[in-house]
């Protein structure tokens, strides 16, 4: 499975940004408190970024509680989000690929009640063989999310919500519709 185009991800992310900006933004800065608590909050803040991205997506209103959800099936949250880094640690880029293929793992773990194990087989079945479309995928929106940290630092809050619902669309235009 490919990844939608970049540039009709990047602007849905950005068309339901506008839509609920205020509770998109409170969400995902709740959701990225979690990533303070030291290796695992990465997993629960992510949890929380897509669950907040989805609701966005599907036009429904996101609260800051929504930012927390990570905190069900923590254990499972916390292994998605390590093999998701897991990259970082064999040779830095490396996150990108193991990202690309994981970060749906997350949305699985959310929207299907699986856990890490089988939503890990789930993705590696799924994007083993586009793994490098879907490394130029995250990479790209991953720069995109990270560009409000560089202009001005908490601009973050207003560029990573754009990227987040840009892989909440992607995983809604891939195994959103065959899951």
């Amino acid at each position: 499975m490919n990844p939608p185009p970049i540039g009709e991800a990047l602007t849905v992310g950005w068309n339901a940004y506008k839509e609920k900006l205020v509770p998109v933004t409170l969400g995902v800065f709740c959701a990225s408190l979690l990533a303070l608590i030291p290796l695992v909050g990465g997993g629960l803040a992510f949890a929380g970024m897509m669950h907040v991205s989805l609701k966005a997506l599907r036009g429904q209103e996101p609260t800051a509680a929504d930012g927390f959800v990570g905190f069900n099936a923590a254990v499972d949250h916390i292994v998605m989000g390590l093999l998701q880094i897991v990259g970082l640690i064999a040779c830095c880029l490396g996150v990108y690929v193991t990202q690309a293929l994981f970060f749906q793992g997350t949305i699985l773990i959310l929207e299907k009640n699986l856990n890490w194990s089988d939503a890990k087989d789930r993705c590696l079945a799924s994007f083993k063989d586009t793994w490098v479309a879907w490394t130029i995928f995250v990479l790209v929106v991953g720069l995109v999310g990270s560009l409000g940290a560089i202009a001005c630092g908490i601009g973050i809050y207003f560029t990573l919500p754009i990227a987040t619902i840009a892989l909440a669309y992607a995983y809604e235009q891939t195994l959103g519709r065959t899951a």
